[in-house]
């Protein structure tokens, strides 16, 4: 099959928002240590600050693709003051509910010459009844019309396990499609309004699905209403599947630095390719290329725009079997 290809950079930008729906955003610190020993005092040799969570990372990488994103989630306290200053800092539009407790602080540790990471997350506080109930609110004011709305991550506790569904029913009544990154429950309840995409590793599909037929998983998954299934594999091929197409996609070969948010690449890629209009072989491609050229940086959340060019040319889509 002819290599197909798609530059973000040579196409107009649509200047409609991607509205980024990431509950749970956080305070980004990344240490280096020039090698991390359990049981003992481990000295960082350097300390970067940042912004985390899998829908920030959404919006920043929509951001510099010249996309124009809403991020929406909880923030609260001084980290919530400082995640706020850091976003706007990068000129991310943000519609936040503020909440009691701090906005919370993960930390990635990283060691020198390895290229696995620890990750050490915290979890956000408990919503209140209110606090989801005014974020119905910010969401119904929002113009989802055509829009296209990115969705991920885990739920807080004190979110209802039906808050995705929510989510997809109003968008899904206003025309927009949802690009949804979430297992078990939550996706499952979901699916009933249609999403656009299910976007989800292998490992989180299996314990969603049951059993370890990939393929059959994502069958099940459209059966129940899923307009179509994309699988990542980390470093490996992604396979997507609709109601009658299947395809394989295969990533350029990197040496990657730090893999954390590369997901949230892939999903920021589709999203501004599909917002310009492309063809989804196109958002595939622009995907993938985001995911490993996030890869490519120390920090989380990062593109650049050449990375991106230069390896899209090197992703290739096949159709599957």
């Amino acid at each position: 099959m002819k290599k197909l290809r798609y530059y973000v950079l040579h196409m107009k930008t649509s200047s409609k928002p991607i509205i980024c729906c990431g509950f749970t955003p956080c305070v980004q610190r990344i240490l280096e240590f020039p090698k991390v020993e359990k049981g003992i005092v481990n000295r960082a040799s350097k300390v970067t600050i940042g912004i985390g969570g899998k829908g920030a990372n959404t919006a920043r990488m929509v951001k510099q693709q010249g996309g124009s994103p809403i991020l929406v989630g909880f923030v609260g306290g001084a980290n919530g003051t400082l995640l706020r200053q850091m976003l706007d800092t990068e000129d991310v539009g943000c519609r936040h509910v503020v909440v009691e407790g701090e906005t919370r602080v993960c930390q990635t540790l990283v060691e020198a010459g390895n290229p696995e990471t620890t990750e050490l997350v915290e979890e956000m506080p408990p919503l209140s009844h209110d606090n989801w109930r005014h974020m119905m609110k910010l969401f119904e004011s929002l113009e989802l019309t055509g829009a296209i709305v990115p969705v991920s991550g885990k739920l807080p506790a004190g979110a209802p396990v039906d808050a995705y569904a929510q989510i997809c029913r109003m968008v899904h009544e206003q025309g927009g499609r949802v690009i949804l990154d979430a297992p078990g429950e939550p996706l499952l309840l979901a699916l009933e309004h249609k999403p656009f995409m299910v976007k989800i590793n292998d490992v989180e599909l299996l314990q969603t699905m049951g059993g370890d037929d990939l393929l059959g998983a994502c069958k099940e998954l459209i059966a129940s209403g899923a307009q179509a299934v994309l699988i990542t594999r980390g470093g490996r091929t992604a396979f997507f599947v609709d109601s009658s197409r299947a395809f394989e996609i295969f990533p350029p070969k990197i040496e990657a630095v730090n893999p954390v948010g590369s997901g949230d690449a892939v999903t920021a890629g589709m999203a501004v390719a599909l917002n310009n209009g492309s063809d989804i072989s196109g958002a595939l491609t622009n995907g993938m290329a985001c995911g490993a050229a996030n890869a490519l940086n120390l920090v989380s959340g990062m593109l650049k725009l050449e990375d991106v060019e230069r390896l899209s040319a090197q992703v290739r889509v096949a159709p599957l079997g």
